[in-house]
């Protein structure tokens, strides 16, 4: 009788990658290393995913989920901002697979498209009128992710954290606010300062 396939073998491959993501960063998965902590064999990691890539692919989207459970209680914009923040200092190597160097790498171009203009429908709900979502969603993005990044490279948070995070937030929510505040009708200056 021919042996039957493990059905948990492509999840406790993609467990192990995820585990040793977590410890190790990019260099600590190897599939020789995933094969070993799944308890299989490399020729059994070959048969569910082509290469380390997808195997990438599939942790980056582990990654992802807790990324947006993380997420899901948040109250508003500058809420759902603490908690990226939170969730970069308390799950490092996550923060840095979804979000870090590598990133553009790693997400094509389509899905990182389509996770912005999630962020953008954020920004739109917090009151910001459409011509000005887009700029304003950059800029608080840039500003969360810079200070996240500021985090990740320490290995464990400063004693400036607490203060950096809250001049983070201060400042998105300072942005929020002048950007729901403006008036339709008011023009701005073009950038050129035309």
């Amino acid at each position: 009788m021919p042996r039957q396939a493990d059905p948990t073998l492509p999840s406790r491959i993609v467990e192990a990658a995820y585990a040793l993501w977590r410890k190790d960063g990019d260099g600590g998965v190897t599939i020789r290393d995933v094969a070993q902590r799944a308890k299989t064999t490399t020729p059994s990691v070959y048969a569910h995913f082509t290469d380390r890539a997808a195997i990438l692919r599939a942790v980056r989207m582990l990654a992802h989920d807790r990324f947006v459970a993380a997420l899901a209680e948040s109250k508003g914009v500058i809420d759902a901002c603490g908690r990226m923040l939170a969730f970069a200092d308390e799950h490092p190597r996550d923060y840095e697979l979804l979000f870090g160097y590598g990133f553009r790498d790693r997400v094509e171009p389509a899905v990182q498209a389509a996770q912005f203009a999630i962020f953008e429908g954020y920004i739109r709900q917090a009151g910001v009128p459409d011509r000005d979502v887009r700029p304003t969603a950059l800029a608080v993005r840039n500003l969360v992710h810079g200070t996240a990044m500021f985090r990740l490279a320490q290995d464990k948070p400063g004693p400036w954290w607490p203060e950096s995070r809250a001049a983070c937030l201060d400042a998105c929510a300072l942005l929020l606010e002048r950007r729901s505040m403006q008036p339709a009708s008011r023009g701005r200056q073009r950038r050129d300062g035309s």
